[in-house]
């Protein structure tokens, strides 16, 4: 029996031992194959931390060089907020460095720009964009898918006319022409210390690559980024393009050296050398700036390369990496973003986008009409709702704007579409009879002539305006003897047409007429649908009625032009004295006269949009 027990315990031991034998392996397995992979894992970490202090100082003296050669104060304001002040110190893994960097921006802080010289470079910029925007508008004139697809020609110039950071350096002639060059150079002081701290600089170089041992190769001198700097200001293409080829062995490691390298090949339509380039940029580089302009247009020029073969989950990294290293006031980047998204489908995306500019009150690309005309068609195609209503709510409120251009932004959406968002706007039309041409809407009274009172935002070069009056004789054409835009209100403008009817006769024999505005506006050029112009047709019943109802209606009306005057109306008594110089004199005469006085009122009936017709009042346009 005690044999069989110690059988059985020798049995359970050696089974224990097996399991932990196997326990062991199976635990110094992962544990050989980890320690097998940390010289790797090392050698990956050194490489990693070798570039990140490499990057840092190259950077650090590829913009100490920058603003010494281009001896101009917003290069050095640039370099300061866009580099030197947007180091990522997470990434920086050496203290010798960031002691740099406080001693640089010490002495820098004195001679950045005030901010009214940065709001005057951000209006120049901003005109920039929108020239740049119309110089594409009027090469794709003769093209066909304007309003197919619009995204392609803004795209491509928001990429090359750059944000603020690159656009500065390219046109730095254009931003000094008005202040001088004087008004932009660094202080001597200033000049003097750089100069200083360069040689510092040296030695802290010498330091850092002995301590992290990278080949002195890797690190740029001051004759190479001297002759890079000169490079990069070389006006001839071609010529630049070779010169950075040429100097791939000493910039192989620095990042900006493949944005301008890439950026130049795209230029000359090598896409293949141009996507190498971009490639390799984001292959070594390190993300020690917070938000890196140069990131962000490499990452901007790539999906221009893919964007049409690449697949979507490429193409969203990239314009992710876009938004990623872009400010607020980066407003063209964001624009950039918004209209790749649109493009890819995703409105949601697009519209948050198109709202964080808006919100942040950047408003260039949509601030007159030849940027409606431009980037209009490609903001709005598929928008929204809530972000095409702030758009046009905006649009709307511009007086640059002409109605015509918004009738054609809305030449996408239905007639009846259109009508609705410029509805209000028709509440400001008055026909009214007056005999001669007045401008104060509440002094009309019985005359030959018509007056039609028109917002001043319909009113636009190559606009056609008849008046047709129908009554029993036929059919009667009028052209506008008088164009006036009224001195007190200059939304409005008054038109007159001359001895179209007697309005006594017409009462007297109680005639009946209709009369019918038409505005007629040629098409855009750009435009590529198959309509010959815009045109809304307005028709009106000449009604006979009592003076004092046709006075309540030109109240009602002036309303509209006069939100100021409040809810106090004149009485029928006093019409006369309030708006005619001759009524105190026929003011008896008038009184004796005012229950058997009739007047004629032109009541709105019908408004058609681009030959759809909707019913219209004097109240506003009924919609079925």
């Amino acid at each position: 029996m005690e044999i069989g027990l110690e059988n059985l315990r020798r049995k359970i031991i050696i089974s224990l031992q097996s399991l932990i034998i196997v326990l062991l392996i199976l635990v110094a397995g992962p544990a050989a194959s980890l320690e097998t992979g940390t010289p790797e894992n090392k050698d990956q970490q050194q490489l990693q931390t070798q570039l990140q202090v490499l990057q840092a100082l190259n950077q650090i003296a590829v913009s100490l060089t920058h603003i010494i050669t281009y001896n101009d104060k917003v290069v050095l304001d640039q370099e300061y907020n866009t580099i030197i002040n947007n180091l990522n110190l997470s990434k920086i893994p050496d203290a010798d460095i960031i002691t740099l960097l406080q001693e640089l921006m010490d002495l820098l802080t004195s001679s950045k720009i005030q901010d009214g010289d940065r709001a005057y470079l951000s209006r120049n910029y901003e005109k920039n964009v929108q020239e740049e925007l119309k110089k594409r508008m009027r090469s794709r004139i003769l093209e066909t898918d304007l309003l197919i697809n619009p995204y392609t020609s803004i795209l491509n110039a928001m990429l090359n006319v750059g944000s603020f950071y690159f656009n500065y350096r390219y046109r730095m002639e254009d931003y000094k022409k008005e202040r001088g060059e004087a008004f932009w150079k660094i202080e001597t002081n200033t000049m003097q210390g750089l100069n200083n701290f360069y040689k510092k600089l040296l030695k802290y170089s010498w330091d850092l690559m002995r301590r992290y041992n990278f080949p002195d190769e890797w690190r740029l001198d001051e004759k190479q980024l001297n002759d890079y700097t000169a490079i990069l200001k070389e006006p001839n293409l071609e010529l630049r393009y070779r010169k950075l080829e040429r100097i791939e062995n000493s910039f192989q490691k620095f990042p900006p050296y493949w944005y301008y390298r890439g950026q130049a090949a795209q230029e000359m339509g090598n896409k293949k050398e141009a996507m190498h380039c971009f490639n390799q940029f984001q292959s070594i580089h390190q993300s020690i700036l917070r938000k890196d302009p140069y990131a962000a247009s490499t990452a901007m020029c790539k999906t221009m390369l893919t964007a049409e073969q690449a697949a979507p989950g490429s193409l969203k990294s990239d314009l992710e990496v876009i938004l990623a290293n872009s400010e607020d006031a980066d407003w063209g980047n964001i624009l950039f973003a918004a209209l790749q998204y649109a493009r890819m489908g995703d409105a949601q995306t697009a519209g948050r986008l198109i709202l964080r500019n808006l919100d942040n009150g950047h408003k260039a690309f949509i601030e007159n009409p030849e940027m409606i005309r431009t980037v209009g068609p490609a903001l709005l195609l598929n928008a929204r709702p809530d972000v095409f209503n702030r758009i046009m709510e905006i649009v709307q409120k511009n007086d640059k704007v002409k109605n015509y251009d918004v009738l054609w932004l809305y030449g996408q959406i239905r007639n009846r579409d259109i009508l609705k968002k410029i509805e209000s706007e028709f509440d400001h039309v008055l026909l009214a009879a007056a005999n001669k041409s007045l401008l104060n809407p509440l002094n009309m009274f019985k005359g030959d002539n018509l007056s039609l009172f028109l917002p001043t935002r319909w009113m636009a070069d190559n606009l056609a305006v008849t008046l047709v009056l129908n009554d029993e004789t036929g059919e009667h054409e009028f052209q506008p003897a008088e164009v006036t835009v009224s001195p007190n209100l200059p939304e409005v403008t008054v038109m007159t047409f001359k001895n179209v009817l007697s309005i006594k006769t017409f009462i007297k024999k109680k005639r009946a007429a209709q009369v019918t505005i038409a505005l007629v506006r040629e098409k855009l050029a750009e435009d590529k649908t198959a309509k010959e112009a815009y045109d809304i047709e307005m028709l009106f019943a000449a009604k006979i009625l009592p003076s004092e109802q046709q006075l309540s209606k030109i109240i009602k009306y002036s309303k509209y032009l006069f939100p100021k005057a409040g809810d106090a109306k004149p009485k029928a008594s006093e019409k006369g004295s309030a708006t005619d110089p001759e009524a105190k004199e026929n003011k008896a005469d008038e009184k004796k006269e005012d229950t058997d006085h009739y007047a004629i009122w032109f009541a709105k009936e019908e408004i058609v949009v681009n030959g759809e017709h909707f019913q219209w009042t004097d109240d506003g346009v009924i919609f079925d």
